[in-house]
């Protein structure tokens, strides 16, 4: 069977590779290598129909995301960039003095273990989700968060599949 890649176009014979759930299914693996390999990674990003998050392993933190992300979150891309997952999404412990990630409240956070572990071991993770407490101008809500990672060279990708208030 032959696909065709969402980013560059390029006509390859389909190899089932891609892992269930696979954030770049229907992107050529040169395609995804570029994320890694470029700054200018949008538009990898942008064939990505869900909202996505590029981040970099050491230190934690995004450097890129698309505009699905940007608009779920409510932000530019300058409150993404060399800012960790929980800042992006206002988590609660991401205001603490230890800060995202970093603080004794996230050891249990299944979101920045499945993260972690995708650096870690190369293997993506599908479906993690959580309950995280999420700070808006009316005050702090319950969220639930979902998302499936899948590593990118030297980068991750964090595709965002739910993220909502449970009140």
């Amino acid at each position: 069977m032959t696909t065709t890649c969402k980013v560059c176009g390029t006509k390859t014979v389909s190899v089932s590779h891609a892992a269930p759930g696979s954030i770049t299914f229907g992107i050529c693996e040169a395609c995804v290598t570029q994320v890694s390999a470029t700054p200018d990674s949008r538009a990898v990003l942008e064939a990505i129909h869900a909202p996505i998050l590029l981040l970099h392993g050491n230190p934690r933190q995004v450097i890129s995301a698309n505009k699905m992300a940007l608009r779920l979150f409510g932000k530019e891309i300058h409150e993404f960039a060399g800012h960790r997952g929980g800042q992006v999404f206002d988590c609660i412990h991401s205001f603490t003095e230890a800060g995202c990630g970093k603080d004794v409240n996230c050891e249990p956070c299944k979101i920045k273990n499945a993260i972690v572990d995708t650096f870690n071991t190369g293997e993506s993770q599908n479906g993690v989700a959580t309950t995280l407490q999420i700070k808006k101008a009316d005050g702090i809500k319950d969220y639930v968060m979902q998302v499936s990672t899948e590593k990118a060279g030297d980068l991750a990708l964090v595709r965002v599949e739910r993220f909502d208030s449970e009140a």
